[in-house]
Formats: C-alpha cells, structure tokens, sequence
C-alpha cells in the first residue's frame, strides 16, 4: 500500500471513528500494516477501535506499538491496564498497573485501576472502600464517591452510605449520579425537604 492510499483509509478510518462505526472501522483497520505506522496517536486510535469491538489481544498489540514510539506515554501504559483488565488478565494488569505508578506517581487514575483491580481479584469490600476512600481524599469525582457509597451499602455500613450521598448530593447539587446518590439514600432515610425538591 503506497501512501496515498494509505492517507485515504486513514482519512476514512477517522471518519467512521467519528460516527461512532467502530465496526466498520475495526473491518478497514485490519487492511492496513500497522507495523509501519509510527504515530503513536494513530496507533492508539486503531487500539480503542478494536477495544470498543472486544478484541483485546489486537488493542493490546496496537498499545504496545504506540508505545515504542512514544516510550514516556503514560497514557498508553494507563490504556494497556484497562485492557488488561478488560480482558481479565490479572497478571499484565498488575505489571502495567507497577509501571503506570512508577511514571505517573502523582495521577489519581491509578487509584481508578488499582480498584478495577481489586474487583478483578474480587477483594474483600474492605480494600476497595479502601482504595476508593484513598481516591476521594486525592480528588473527589462524583462517579467515584457514589461508587464508594455503593460500596458502603454492600458492606452493610449504612450510616457511612448515607454520609456519602449527603455529601455527593450536597456537592454537585444535580446531574446522573446526584439522582443515583438519592436513591440509594432513600433505601436508608427519608430525603431532607431540600434534596426531595431535586
């Protein structure tokens, strides 16, 4: 394939990817000889192409391309876990997991995988609240800390659930998990008058 016509599915590539055609686009994706493609962006385009289609082994392989060509790219490593975990391979999510911490030490994200871990490992409840507990004091993300009340729920803390749902609620006022946050108080307590209005 010379490079006019590999512009030309690229092109076309970019545009499937852009109407949501992963499809399609995972079909045209195998046409083309990754090996090589040195851009590390495009390569981890075609990698979430074939993530969004469950092929996790080809994603995986497009990540890891990317990332001999952009060694420092920490958001690759972060996107190799996330397969890994996808793909229910505890042992290359830990080690990508190590060398994400290692180069981005200061990213709450890894909090974010090291809890997909535990799920995977199915831990006890006790070490995800945990971790999530450790996410929330970092950086306090609406979908996180109704997942730690979840958990909350799960293991039968049912003051502390309640807590964090005041606290979600009180905090980001309204939007998908507010509405969550609400429900799973009321599987506890009445609403205040304030928070039956939303």
């Amino acid at each position: 394939m010379d490079k006019y016509e590999y512009k030309l599915k690229l092109e076309q590539l970019k545009n499937l990817v852009a109407e949501g055609d992963y499809a399609t686009a995972a079909e045209l994706a195998d046409s083309i000889n990754w090996k090589k493609v040195r851009n590390a962006s495009t390569l981890c385009m075609v990698g979430d192409i074939y993530d969004k289609m469950d092929r996790y082994e080809d994603s995986r392989e497009l990540l890891l391309m990317a990332y001999d060509h952009s060694p420092i790219g920490r958001n690759i490593v972060y996107k190799l876990t996330e397969i890994a975990i996808k793909a229910k391979d505890i042992e290359a999510a830990e080690e990508y997991y190590g060398e994400f911490s290692e180069i981005a030490s200061n990213d709450t994200k890894k909090y974010i995988l090291r809890y997909k871990i535990s799920c995977l490992k199915e831990e006890p409840l006790a070490n995800r609240i945990s971790i999530l507990e450790e996410l929330k004091d970092k950086e306090y993300t609406e979908e996180w800390v109704y997942e730690l009340a979840a958990l909350y729920r799960k293991a039968e803390m049912g003051q502390k659930c309640v807590e964090t749902c005041d606290e979600l609620i009180l905090w980001f006022g309204d939007g998908e998990y507010v509405e969550k946050a609400l429900e799973l108080k009321l599987l506890y307590q009445p609403l205040t008058k304030a928070q039956e209005e939303k």
